[in-house]
């Protein structure tokens, strides 16, 4: 038993040592930057999620202490680090408005900012940045083993590997050593499980992510306290498990970018990314064109398989409507945008908005569908009444790394998130961690501000 506990082989002890690898090597400014701005955005996503009646549910049952973390908008009062990263946890990706990657079909900032938010007393800045960036790796190699296969298996990938990603970034955060990084992240498989299923009861779904956050960050504190976890469980059991196979791509296989967080996308906008590709190549046939929606005969959409299982026929409610092309295309053309606001209920009697998606037909285009996950695209193609054709194609929607997004979308969509909970001054403290070449406030005291207790 001993000599398999120490077994310095295996896919929990590569991760280790990939993890002690970026976290301990400083990332250049260029990435610094990019990671400070994956961080604010999924400060502003958790903004957006913490409205939800879930959030708040959860919220309640954490226990309340004198000293602790905070959640957004909380005031004064305090909770424990297990419960912070998975409170945080639950209102970034309830917001499904925050980061991804396309390698592995899954969302790393719901993940791994909600755990540095936890374990921020007491760190600096650097290491946080390299914290994120091991989180991003792991979590990432992880998921991508089984894209798209664990969707199609019925399994939900952010979820599953979640624990690991959060594991990760703890133990860089924690000082550990190769071998306790091990553990953490053994241990961190048993805490994976996520459905597709879920997102039938959309509100709550991101309690599984939530749960398995929480899990992750309890199996690296837990390693710290010396708990040894089967070094050979992500292969003997992890993978057969959920995937009947071992990884494809291996792990160890050359990511698309050098790291993963410089190969993630951020949103321009809410709703599940498959949506995006569709909806900008709509917009370009709207805007552009300037094609009437009241003029559209008809209108034929694309793309890969993916983006099709995952649609949600029957709009109840918002999260439904993240998961519905003709819907995001119809909000568009007729309400001019695809906001936070667009995807409102009070929408969905809309006639007009209805009458036009009925007008849109989503199919599996064989040429897109073979570039995913390397491409996530969309062909679109409108047919007005009076017999004209507008045909729009996108390969990258914006917010990839070959389209990326602005800083100043992610600033204003701070700003507008944030903006019932925080004062301007607030905001304007906590903006000033995207300056990675001047000194700054200490990470614990900044994100002690998104309370909104005036800290």
């Amino acid at each position: 038993m001993t000599r398999s506990i120490e077994l310095k082989e295996g896919m929990a002890y590569y991760l280790a040592k990939l993890t002690s690898q970026i976290g301990s090597k400083s990332p250049s400014e260029e990435a610094c930057s990019l990671i400070r701005q994956h961080i604010l955005d999924a400060v502003a996503s958790a903004f957006i999620g913490c409205k939800k009646e879930t959030f708040v549910n959860l919220c309640n049952l954490a226990p309340k202490l004198e000293k602790g973390c905070v959640w957004p908008g909380s005031g004064p009062q305090r909770i424990g680090r297990l419960d912070a990263a998975m409170v945080w946890a639950s209102a970034v990706n309830a917001s499904v408005f925050e980061d991804g990657s396309r390698e592995g079909a899954c969302h790393p900032g719901a993940v791994v900012v909600p755990t540095i938010i936890a374990l921020s007393s007491g760190v600096n800045w650097e290491q946080i940045d390299m914290a994120t960036m091991a989180g991003y790796d792991i979590m990432v190699r992880m998921a991508r083993g089984g894209n798209p296969a664990f969707t199609a298996r019925g399994f939900h990938p952010t979820s599953l590997t979640a624990p690991f990603g959060a594991a990760a970034a703890a133990s860089v955060l924690l000082g550990h050593d190769i071998l306790k990084t091990q553990h953490a992240l053994s241990m961190a498989a048993m805490g994976s499980a996520g459905l597709m299923s879920s997102f039938k009861a959309g509100d709550s779904q991101p309690l599984q992510v939530a749960w398995a956050v929480r899990c992750g960050l309890a199996s690296a504190l837990m390693a710290g306290k010396g708990q040894v976890g089967y070094p050979r469980i992500i292969e003997e059991g992890f993978y057969p498990a959920y995937l009947g196979h071992g990884p494809e791509p291996p792990l160890d296989h050359p990511l698309d970018q050098d790291f993963a967080i410089l190969g993630s996308y951020l949103k321009p906008y809410p709703g599940c990314r498959h949506l995006h590709p569709s909806i900008d190549a709509f917009s370009k046939i709207v805007d552009e064109d300037l094609v009437n929606p009241e003029k559209i005969k008809e209108a034929h959409v694309g793309t890969y398989r993916a983006a099709v299982l995952t649609e949600i026929q029957t709009l109840n409610n918002r999260g439904d409507a993240y998961f519905n092309i003709p819907y995001a295309l119809s909000a568009k053309a007729l309400l001019g945008r695809n906001d936070y606001d667009a995807f409102s209920k009070r929408h969905y009697k809309n006639k007009a908005l209805i009458a036009l998606m009925k007008k849109i037909k989503v199919d599996i285009d064989p040429e897109v569908d073979k570039r995913y996950p390397k491409q996530r695209g969309a062909n679109v193609e409108v047919l007005t009444q009076d017999g004209k054709i507008y045909k729009s194609k996108v390969s990258y929607p914006l917010g990839e790394p070959e389209n990326p997004l602005p800083l100043s979308v992610t600033l204003e969509k701070f700003r507008v998130a944030a903006g019932d909970y925080l004062s301007h001054e607030s905001m304007d403290r906590i903006e000033g961690f995207l300056n990675v070449s001047d000194p700054l406030e200490p990470a614990k005291r900044l994100f002690d501000a998104l309370s909104g207790g005036g800290i």
